[in-house]
């Protein structure tokens, strides 16, 4: 296999890694089934390359290592477009607790103050009946 062509193999390959993990979530969740189906494919072709490799048909295994490497970042970057659950029995209730927090620490990041603060918003807030 030649240089440039491993050059450019590996440039994708990095390129997706950091799309996948840096890149904004898709704008709208995608199904669990779609994204599983993604995943399983990427899982088969990991399977294809290995038995690839192992016969000695390199160019084929880094194809199907390629291949699955890609799906298994998109996988990995539509499963970061999932929202939040909603509120479905519709009661409106919302939940959670109290609207107070502790401060925030000081810009010179006094963990003492933050700690002692921290002590004091879970020894004072309002506790919700489970």
């Amino acid at each position: 296999m030649s240089t440039s062509l491993k050059l450019i193999l590996g440039l994708l390959l990095i390129g997706s890694l950091l799309l996948a993990y840096l890149a904004p979530p898709p704008s709208r969740q995608v199904a669990l089934r779609v994204r599983g189906a993604l995943l399983v494919v990427g899982l088969l072709c990991y399977v294809i390359a290995a038995v690839a490799l192992t016969s000695g048909s390199i160019l084929a295994g880094v194809l199907a290592l390629a291949i699955a490497s890609e799906l298994v970042c998109a996988a990995g970057w539509l499963g970061r477009g999932d929202s939040p659950g909603t509120d479905e029995d519709d009661d409106g209730g919302g939940g959670g607790g109290g609207g107070r927090g502790p401060k925030p620490p000081p810009r010179d990041w006094d963990w003492d103050a933050f700690e002692h603060a921290f002590r004091r918003y879970a020894r004072d807030r309002d506790r919700q009946p489970v």
